[in-house]
């Protein structure tokens, strides 16, 4: 659908971090907008305009356990997003919100994540990489460009009624951009950069632009492996993430903290 000139998006892509939820937050103080779409499952709608209106942030997790909105630990999916969230309820009902995210999609997703932490510690205690396993899981996955069109449908959709939008996504938001910037006026601001993808979000990657050999398939998995056992483990994921990121980008000069845009 064609949106009428003079209304504009802004496109916020951030890495999958609740550190770059901070830089997020921060960011849209000294930004004006109407309208906020956040890469949260369509489920979470209304829940979360009613908490910008009159729930604590505690009080809202447990309606979202309470209503089975989210897999638990509840706290756990949150966690990437309550930063963003606890700065837009400062902002009350100055703007509307909407969670654009397929709900099926977040559930297979959701689906994936718990099979692959099961994976993982298959192959821990086997000592040997089900690549076949893995293969099935991770492709189950892989082709989700109708799904952005439909995303990017209902964006354009809801955002023809302001004149002044934002948009909230992690690194599929480069497909996003495809699509919105054909119907309406599209800006875009990279946050939480440089950032290095784990050998798990690789995988996916490469699945994504096509075929990937077993051999691959077994080394980016044994690196996942390793990540989960000396990283995320002893510590925790954004600590691990962190790191990561410092180890793959040593070369970087400004890898803990430099924001440069990709496209």
């Amino acid at each position: 659908m064609a949106v009428s000139p003079g209304k504009e998006l802004g496109l916020i892509i951030k890495p999958p971090t609740a550190a770059s939820s901070v830089s997020v937050a921060n960011y849209l103080r000294s930004q004006k907008f109407e309208s906020l779409f956040l890469n949260l499952p369509r489920s979470l709608d209304e829940l979360v305009a009613e908490y910008l209106m009159e729930m604590r942030y505690e009080d809202f997790v447990e309606e979202v356990r309470k209503r089975k909105l989210l897999p638990e630990p509840v706290e756990s999916w949150l966690k990437e997003y309550e930063p963003l969230l606890r700065n837009l309820r400062e902002k009350g009902s100055e703007i509307c919100t909407f969670c654009y995210k397929d709900d099926k999609t977040f559930e297979l997703e959701a689906k994936v994540a718990v099979e692959a932490a099961l994976l993982v510690l298959r192959d821990s205690i086997t000592g040997k990489i089900s690549a076949d396993r893995w293969l099935k899981l991770l492709t189950s996955q892989a082709h989700t460009l109708g799904v952005t069109h439909r995303e990017a449908e209902y964006i354009l959709e809801e955002s023809s009624n302001y004149d002044r939008n934002i948009c909230i996504a992690n690194f599929e938001g480069r497909e996003l951009k495809k699509y919105l910037e054909q119907e309406m006026e599209t800006w875009v601001k990279y946050i939480g950069l440089p950032y290095h993808f784990t050998p798990l979000e690789v995988l996916r990657r490469e699945l994504r632009s096509g075929k990937v050999s077993e051999e691959r398939v077994r080394e980016l998995v044994s690196e996942h492996i390793k990540f989960i056992k000396e990283m995320v483990i002893p510590k925790d994921l954004e600590t691990a993430i962190s790191e990561w990121t410092n180890k793959m980008l040593y070369w970087h000069p400004h890898a803990s903290n430099k924001e440069r845009e990709l496209f």
